[in-house]
């Protein structure tokens, strides 16, 4: 016959055998003391009331009644409750509540500096969006006013759905795609043909919860790495589909260019800040649910997210 998968183990197995051998007959002595006392207390008091009754005079048997009684209380209260009331099972739950309390803190104060990082990053970009569109404005006033009112209303809308994005907490999948739609037409303007979009969402998305700003970073850093530099320009498309089955369903975003990618001419590698920053922000705001990655779409990049599905209810 075979030993032990683990030799060293069978002393400490053989401790905790007897270590719950002890606890179980110490319980079973206070049970069995409880029914004791339970026992004598259903005979005696009867008796010390006949007496009483028997004998006359003022009520006494009421004090050894209501005395024992209450012993009995506290003694069937320590057996049979005491784990669930004083014991070790309540020590465990109130320290589980106690974490469970902090956790939350600790996670809702990780939200709100990650709102207000991106808050704070919004107000340093915006500055230089602003003034490189005005001066394209400015210069196409002269030579095509047509092209200029065209950029200036899309500016105009741009700067609506991002005054909207930036005071909410959850935007929808069709607010983001109306914000990216408005800045890919401003920035068309300027590249003319060497740029092409397509945005593309199922069915049933629209109303979706989706971090505001969470899209326009990643196809910003695809336009400005990988489409710009690019002589002839390229294509960027951004998808949002439907991923997973009921109750585990999820949100599959890609946003994929046709760019330099990771070539030695292009300006980022995929290791950037803004990345490493996008990942904080979905680690925090989805609980560490939501994954993001990054691969060669040879030519281009393609950029991959997956964040839990949970449809906003119609009004």
């Amino acid at each position: 016959m075979s030993g032990p998968a683990n030799p060293a183990a069978a002393p400490h197995a053989y401790a905790d055998r007897q270590e719950a051998l002890h606890s179980a007959r110490k319980r079973v002595r206070h049970i069995r003391s409880f029914y004791v006392s339970a026992s004598m207390y259903a005979v005696i008091i009867p008796s010390l009331w006949i007496i009483n009754l028997s004998a006359g005079g003022p009520i006494w048997a009421v004090w050894p009644t209501f005395g024992w009684g209450a012993g009995l209380i506290i003694q069937g209260l320590s057996v049979f409750a005491g784990r669930s009331f004083f014991g070790a099972e309540w020590q465990a739950k109130k320290v589980e509540e106690l974490m469970a309390r902090e956790n939350l803190k600790v996670v809702s104060r990780e939200k709100q500096l990650v709102q207000a990082q991106m808050r704070m990053l919004q107000a340093q970009i915006e500055p230089h969006f602003l003034f490189n569109t005005l001066a394209n404005i400015q210069s196409l006033i002269g030579r095509a006013p047509d092209k200029a009112s065209l950029m200036m209303d899309n500016f105009i809308a741009y700067l609506r759905e991002t005054l909207s994005a930036s005071r909410a907490q959850e935007g929808t999948v069709q607010q983001e795609f109306a914000l990216l739609r408005h800045y890919l037409d401003l920035i068309k303007i300027r590249m003319a043909d060497r740029l092409q979009y397509t945005l593309s969402l199922a069915p049933g998305l629209e109303t979706a919860p989706m971090a505001p700003m969470l899209l326009q970073p990643l196809v910003e850093n695809a336009i400005k790495h990988g489409l710009e530099p690019k002589v002839e320009g390229g294509a960027v498309s951004v998808d949002v589909q439907r991923a997973g089955d009921a109750g585990n369903e999820r949100m599959l975003i890609t946003v994929e260019d046709n760019g330099l990618g990771f070539s030695d001419d292009a300006d980022s590698k995929g290791t950037g800040v803004g990345l490493a920053n996008l990942r904080e922000r979905l680690a925090v705001l989805y609980d560490g649910r939501a994954s993001l990655d990054i691969a060669d779409a040879r030519p281009g990049t393609r950029i991959r997210i997956a964040v839990p599905l949970l449809q906003k209810p119609t009004a």
